[in-house]
């Protein structure tokens, strides 16, 4: 796994960096009125270069003016040598937590929203860190400020009460350092529980104004949400959510999704392509994949051209310690025996488990992780959060992979980003991650070139079933330059069974990326549906695209009628070096005081 080497002196923070710039810009009522002071000509003591010297003077020794150090956060819990996902030194697949511990990242400051299916707040390891001002109950039944669980298990080991948002939180954010029980990955977040009811959907709005609660309007306490959930059946609209994902999206929350956990249901009764399903595709939020302990992608994992980062969570016959339900008995979470002496959960501390896992549990990793880096650089939104997964995700993970749902492997686009459909851009890495935040200022504003086309052309049957098959292309040109986000196609196809097709596109670069993969098990007779892409990360869009859509079965036909195309540019902005900046003061002081001696 790579890492990045913390950057020079105390710029580990936006706060050090501006305790720093501080002392600097003080500095310059000393240097600057001298320069300012001088007689006709070169003042006889540069000072710009007396600035910069200062500054590397900061740079060596021990000795550093202006300089605030993190202590590094250290987890005395007795479950923490258990949480491998975290940490663990054995050569599995982690997400480096102790790195950003020890350059004193925790989450501190920042708040960490979990829509779920409830959160019990009196536990232990989480009530240190709830918030009850940012949570509430948005179930048809309760509908109030507390999001304690409402169901039970139905019988002894059974698993099937409100126990799940529960596990998500103490993933995210279990209190960490207090010597009780295990620690999430931000272990001094504020986490807020926002309760959806998955058993009455009597509110259909429900999830809508979970997502928008606290973080969106005049009200945005809650920097980062986190979405354990979804739909297993493909192409499924969700309008309210979405409306409501964009407008928190815009006030700066940081949305999270698992990207599912349907892999095994391909070609059966659910589809495990992430780019089917409404709001794990939206440009607003950041869908997780599932890698297992072994470095590979678990069993279940969905995967998907809008697929963007993995992180550990269960797989090969390891599960996930986490935070579960209080007590025995049927209120007793996944840890429970009914009293009837079942129990296939190991642990012996009833409140937690060891058995939690799925994309349910690697989305509330990676939403831990971005609280880290959302306390290293409160600027942080998803789009900065996405261009720093690109930067600092560990694409080295699983290098031979070729299966089919990859999209041929590990591709290397013309910007020089690594991307597989099974993993996005690699591993989430957090110490990477929060030293990256500390570098940039933010994203430049995003420039939007869309294309739309008609088409209205038959698509021809298959030559050979699942193997040749018939093809329509069309091509268009994209003419404004800049580094490319994500590419969202709309594709509006009749056919009577688009499990059928698949479509691919391919950059002017020669980059390639199917948008869906065939699965004959999907139920859909006509096809109108957005797709995101994240291959072409990076690269200049300006040129001719290439847009084919294929059938791969016999028997079922179709037209593609029409097609839309938009790509969305940005680029991060590099925070200054302290010189450089402290230089650009200067003259500003120096100009101001020249100006004001010639009044």
């Amino acid at each position: 796994m790579s890492r990045l080497t913390a950057p020079p002196y105390g710029w580990a923070s936006v706060r050090n960096g501006g305790a720093f710039l501080l002392s600097l810009v003080a500095g310059l009522a000393v240097f600057a009125p001298r320069a300012a002071q001088a007689a006709d000509g070169p003042p006889a003591v540069n000072p710009f270069k007396q600035l910069k010297q200062r500054y590397n003077e900061t740079q060596q020794g021990s000795e550093r003016i202006g300089v605030r150090t993190r202590y590094a956060f250290v987890a005395n819990d007795p479950l923490v040598g258990s949480q491998w996902h975290l940490d663990n030194g054995l050569g599995w697949s982690d997400v480096n937590i102790q790195g950003a511990w020890s350059r004193g990242y925790t989450g501190a400051g920042v708040t960490i929203g979990i829509v779920d299916d409830g959160l019990q707040h009196l536990h232990p390891d989480l009530a240190p860190n709830y918030s009850p001002t940012d949570s509430f109950d948005f179930g048809p039944i309760i509908n109030d400020l507390d999001p304690s669980p409402f169901y039970n298990n139905s019988g002894a080991g059974a698993g099937d009460g409100d126990n799940h948002g529960t596990a998500v939180a103490g993933v995210a954010a279990a209190r960490g350092g207090n010597g009780t029980g295990g620690s999430g990955a931000a272990p001094l977040a504020k986490v807020a529980g926002l309760r959806a009811d998955f058993t009455n959907f009597f509110n259909p709005n429900q999830f809508a104004d979970a997502t928008r609660y606290r973080s969106s309007g005049a009200v945005t306490t809650i920097d980062v949400k986190n979405h354990s959930y979804g739909i297993s059946d493909p192409y499924v609209p969700t309008n309210a959510e979405l409306a409501a994902l964009n407008d928190s999206s815009a006030a700066g929350t940081i949305h999270v999704f698992a990207a599912g956990n349907e892999r095994q249901g391909h070609n059966f009764s659910a589809d495990g392509d992430a780019n089917k399903k409404a709001e794990q595709n939206s440009i607003n939020s950041i869908a997780v994949g599932a890698l297992a302990f072994n470095g590979t992608f678990a069993s279940y994992s969905n995967w998907g051209a809008n697929l963007f980062v993995t992180a550990p969570t269960s797989g090969a016959g390891l599960g996930i310690t986490t935070t579960d339900r209080t007590g025995s008995g049927l209120a007793g979470g996944y840890n429970d025996t009914a009293g009837s002496g079942i129990d296939f959960d190991p642990l012996a501390d009833l409140d937690y488990t060891s058995v939690f896992g799925g994309t349910s549990s690697a989305a509330p990793l990676v939403s831990g992780v971005l609280a880290l880096a959302k306390e290293a650089n409160p600027a942080l939104d998803t789009r900065m959060a996405k261009h720093l997964l690109v930067l600092t995700s560990d694409s080295t993970i699983d290098s031979s992979d070729a299966t089919l749902e990859s999209d041929g492997g590990w591709q290397t686009n013309a910007a020089g980003n690594r991307f597989n459909q099974n993993y996005g851009f690699g591993l989430i890495d957090a110490e990477a991650l929060t030293a990256a935040a500390t570098l940039y200022a933010g994203v430049t504003a995003p420039v939007f070139e869309s294309v739309v086309g008609g088409v209205n052309a038959a698509l021809p049957d298959a030559i050979v079933n699942d193997l040749t098959p018939g093809v329509v292309t069309r091509t268009f040109n994209l003419f404004q330059p800049g580094a490319l986000e994500e590419m969202v196609i709309g594709l509006n196809i009749s056919h009577t069974y688009t499990g059928d097709l698949q479509a691919t596109l391919t950059s002017p670069a020669g980059t390639s990326s199917r948008l869906m993969l065939r699965n004959i098990a999907d139920p859909v007779d006509n096809l109108s549906w957005a797709f995101t892409s994240n291959a072409f990360w990076g690269e200049n869009p300006v040129g001719a695209w290439t847009l084919s859509v294929e059938d791969w079965f016999t028997g079922d036909i179709g037209i593609w009628q029409s097609f839309s195309a938009t790509a969305i540019t940005g680029s991060l902005i590099l925070v200054p070096e302290p010189a450089t900046l402290a230089i650009v003061l200067a003259a500003l002081v120096v100009g101001s005081r020249q100006r004001s001696a010639g009044r």
